[in-house]
């Protein structure tokens, strides 16, 4: 890796349309789009900001968007501005009221109103005197530096259509600032094709034009039909394994087996697969986020930095103006140059040890000593200012491990009221204290790409992974195993492993991770305080926990009970198997609708 990042020579200059992903504007209506250029900075581009919606619906189009193969603008026409536009045409129209039909009609035609006052006077900013606020903001942030500020210009909701997978994990790897919803590869099919006649899969512009694009592509083609050609068989397959009972309505079971199929096969989807997300933060964060992408060193992050940056130019330019200075240049090659040392030092200093072993899931490397001393002396001493920490450490430690113990099963006890009876589903809601912060637990974790990526969102962890790569193999769900498509999956795995050799010897780790199917075991570690292990842990072991990531975090658990059973005496986890993860939400869910 070459330091090729100066503070003369910006990033934001480089010419990154070899990089770009692959997007076709969405076809609309005259009328349609009359409809969306009030609320949307463009109505023809993969990255997009929304405009002046109240933020319930921004919430639920995010929501709604994680759930659907729809775009983001067509699920806001469909549901909302058309919905509104038309009242006759609504599913409920005929049970409103006289006085009801009355006012959704005047709604109707207020709201035309609206748009059409939006559209002659070419935009929201436009209307709004946002001048002089941004004169204040390019002084005070732009000039002077003063951050804190820039978290004022929060609710900045951003789309971005069409990228990577790899680049959505760089994104999301961003945690403080910004809120993430990914369109989920677990409950959402990713066999259509896109408007151009091809799978949704990013061709890296690293590879386009060299002599491995063909295999490159012939590989990717061959995961997403064996996912596509095999998607209802398998679906017919788990109906056999899993038969309905009594306890199900015919639309719990068809939604539950659904599911299924697609947890079971998202193994297959490379993490070159385009994906879809919603961000909403603070001009901070955004701008962080971009000296990020910029700095990467494959192209695609790159280029999703610019046009992230373009974007948030066109509704709140204030917050952007550093990463087109100087000054953002010399963040974006700090970045870069941290990188290239750590390439530099694996080479210098891990050359000559043994190759590591895949060690199935988690192991617990280190973690606070006196775990204990550490909760009970933060908690005691955050309720009494005329005592120092120090006093009240030594004096917590001089007691015995069986009152210490006493104590946080008074303070854990808590959490049901007192009642001594827990309940997982109702009380895991009452966090255990900040006190449990002050203690760590040190992990090394190994476990399928698709299942790292669900526990990698949790915001409070410190998680860093290497590359994706092939080294560790793969593992799939016993279902998987043991169904006749086995083969199929295992033939087209080992297509995958030699071609990611390939390409990392021509072009990098960084590059081959595009090659990798989810299926392929990962290596990461994760710094988790005593408080994340009580949260992951009873959030991610629930019925709709994915059998294999359930499993790594069990791990966690396990080791941090057997290190420290005091500090997690009062842990609700669910260790019960539900090899249907959605089966007993959709059951609830269908009681629900019918009561």
């Amino acid at each position: 890796m070459e330091r090729k990042y100066n503070t003369e020579n910006l990033p934001i200059n480089e010419s990154l349309d070899r990089f770009s992903i692959p997007y076709t504007p969405e076809k609309f209506t005259e009328e349609e789009l009359l409809l969306l250029k009030p609320f949307f900075t463009n109505v023809d581009k993969p990255v997009f900001i929304t405009l002046g919606l109240p933020e319930e619906i921004n919430a639920a189009l995010d929501s709604r968007y994680s759930r659907s193969n729809k775009s983001k603008r067509r699920l806001f026409l469909d549901e909302y501005a058309k919905n509104i536009m038309s009242p006759e045409e609504a599913s409920d129209w005929e049970k409103l009221l006289p006085d009801e039909q009355a006012e959704a009609k005047q709604n109707a035609i207020q709201f035309k109103e609206y748009v059409d006052f939006i559209n002659r006077n070419g935009g929201l900013n436009n209307i709004n005197n946002t001048k002089r606020a941004r004169k204040f903001f390019k002084k005070w942030l732009s000039d002077y530096g003063d951050d804190s500020i820039a978290e004022m210009g929060s609710g900045i909701h951003l789309s971005i259509e069409g990228v990577s997978s790899v680049v959505l994990e760089e994104i999301v790897s961003k945690r403080i600032g910004l809120s993430p919803i990914v369109k989920s590869t677990r409950y959402v099919s990713f066999q259509e094709k896109r408007v151009d006649g091809e799978y949704q899969y990013i061709v890296p512009g690293e590879i386009v034009g060299s002599e491995l694009e063909n295999d490159y592509r012939e590989v990717m083609n061959q995961l997403f039909d064996i996912y596509s050609n095999i998607s209802e068989p398998y679906l017919d397959y788990i109906k056999v394994q899993y038969p309905k009972d009594d306890e199900e309505s015919d639309v719990s079971f068809e939604k539950s087996r659904a599911a299924k199929r697609f947890d079971d096969l998202r193994e297959l989807l490379p993490f070159a697969t385009q994906n879809s997300m919603g961000l909403v933060g603070n001009g901070r964060a955004f701008e962080d986020l971009v000296n990020r992408l910029l700095a990467c060193g494959l192209g695609e992050a790159r280029w999703v930095g610019k046009e992230i940056l373009d974007e948030i130019d066109k509704v709140t330019p204030s917050f952007v103006e550093r990463p087109k200075t100087t000054r953002g240049a010399a963040v974006q090659l700090y970045r870069h140059n941290v990188d290239v040392v750590r390439s530099e030092m694996v080479s210098e200093v891990l050359a000559g040890l043994p190759e590591g072993e895949l060690l199935r899931w988690s192991t617990l490397i280190s973690s606070t000593p006196d775990a204990d001393v550490e909760i009970i002396s933060t908690f005691l001493h955050s309720g009494d200012s005329r005592k120092n920490l120090g006093q009240i450490r030594e004096k917590i430690k001089s007691l015995s491990q069986e009152e210490r113990a006493g104590l946080l099963e008074k303070l854990l006890d808590e959490r049901s009221f007192g009642k001594g009876e827990t309940n997982r589903l109702s009380d895991r809601f009452n966090k255990v204290t900040r006190a449990f912060e002050n203690v760590h637990y040190l992990f090394e974790v190994f476990g399928r790409g698709g299942d790292m990526r669900d526990l990698h969102r949790h915001r409070m962890s410190t998680e860093e992974h290497s590359p994706y790569t092939v080294i560790w193999g793969y593992d799939v769900e016993k279902e998987v195993e043991d169904s006749v498509f086995y083969n199929q999956i295992k033939d087209v795995f080992e297509k995958a492993e030699e071609l990611y050799h390939k390409v990392e010897k021509r072009f990098g780790s960084e590059v081959a991770q595009y090659v990798v199917p989810f299926g392929f075991i990962q290596q990461w570690y994760v710094n988790l305080t005593a408080r994340e292990i009580y949260w992951i842990g009873e959030l991610r072991t629930g019925p709709q926990a994915r059998p294999h990531y359930k499993e790594i975090v069990l791990d966690f658990v396990d080791h941090a009970i057997k290190r420290d059973p005091s500090v997690f005496s009062g842990i609700l986890v669910d260790r019960n198997d539900y090899r249907l993860s959605r089966r007993e939400s959709e059951i609830k869910a269908e009681k629900k609708r019918s009561s």
